[in-house]
């Protein structure tokens, strides 16, 4: 069945780098969408050989949940990840495209964010995995929005919502949606906006509480569960995610990061003031997960993916400020690093 798998999915890119432009940061809109549609399908066909899904003692709520839909319906919640990455790539296009957070107009995103969704989906725990970048992506891609003279409180909304289903899905991220809410309250300074953060990032835990609480659980109990949750021991499962071609697709990725940031910070005097937060943010954002991942008990693969969107977001950047040919032998890099995954 892998070696069946491996001819189908090498004779469709081999097909598919014919027509390939591998100059990423100069996409069109028709390549980008034709990279990302065959990115998410071979994550979809890929993950269908998996193997079992091994359950977390005291994982968070939603957590259970979701790997008992990986097991009782693997080719339906394989299908479902089509759809679930093409989603993901075409918001974190969409909110790039118009703010415009690199010194050029990119689409380079889209296929850039194929590449890496690949690269986190292929595990025996794929449901989870994709739920964790909807989640990623849907507060990253509203949160551009929030920096400009002008705030959508809608956008805010459902960014934040993002951020308080998080503690439901993995307990790793209860730190992490702690201090973007903090971060946006101290931006912004606004008492409205401020309203909207705390109701948003607080009502996904206060409704699954209320929910319980119908069902003859004590209200208070249940909150308090979800989130010293942050205290269950994850390691096993991390060290179960990082195999030898995730590192190397790691080194790659942030090895571009970090030539992503030079070059922001050469541009930056040419940005919008707006453009210059939403890289201070992303860059912090970075920088915190670095430090859970290294220092939490509970650190689990759920901030390994946080980490490589955030940073898959940067990378235009720095396929815009090199010459072509060197551009090109990045983007290669990177999708072979990715694609070595799933074998």
């Amino acid at each position: 069945m892998v070696v069946i798998l491996s001819l189908f999915l090498s004779y469709i890119f081999c097909n598919f780098a014919r027509v390939m432009v591998f100059d990423v940061a100069r996409h069109r809109f028709s390549e980008g969408f034709l990279t990302l549609l065959l990115f998410a399908l071979i994550a979809s066909v890929a993950v269908m050989v998996g193997g079992e899904v091994v359950p977390i003692e005291g994982a968070a709520p939603l957590r259970g949940f979701i790997d008992s839909l990986t097991v009782q319906y693997p080719v339906a919640t394989a299908v479902a990840l089509f759809p679930m990455l093409v989603y993901a790539g075409l918001r974190l296009a969409r909110s790039t495209v118009r703010v415009g957070i690199y010194s050029a107009t990119s689409m380079g995103v889209m296929a850039l964010s194929a590449v890496s969704m690949l690269q986190c989906v292929v595990s025996t725990n794929y449901l989870y995995i994709a739920v964790v970048i909807l989640l990623v992506t849907g507060l990253i891609s509203r949160l551009l929005y929030c920096f400009g003279a002008k705030v959508r409180v809608d956008f805010l909304f459902a960014a934040m919502l993002s951020a308080g289903v998080m503690p439901l899905v993995d307990n790793a991220l209860i730190p992490l949606s702690l201090v973007v809410s903090i971060i946006v309250i101290f931006l912004r300074a606004s008492l409205r906006e401020t309203i909207v953060v705390l109701l948003g990032v607080s009502l996904p835990t206060l409704l699954y509480c209320y929910v319980l609480w119908l069902f003859g659980n004590d209200f208070g109990t249940t909150f308090l569960e979800v989130w010293n949750g942050g205290l269950v021991e994850q390691h096993q499962a991390l060290v179960a995610y990082l195999t030898i071609q995730r590192l190397i697709f790691l080194g790659v990725v942030l090895l571009l990061y970090i030539c992503s940031v030079v070059f922001y910070f050469k541009a930056r005097v040419t940005m919008l003031d707006h453009v210059r937060s939403i890289w201070t943010l992303l860059m912090v954002l970075q920088l915190l997960l670095v430090v859970m991942l290294i220092l939490m008990p509970t650190a689990s693969e759920a901030l390994v993916v946080a980490m490589i969107i955030i940073m898959t977001i940067m990378l235009p950047q720095f396929f815009l400020s090199v010459d072509v040919p060197t551009a090109t032998i990045a983007y290669i890099a990177l999708m072979v690093s990715s694609l070595a995954t799933i074998y």
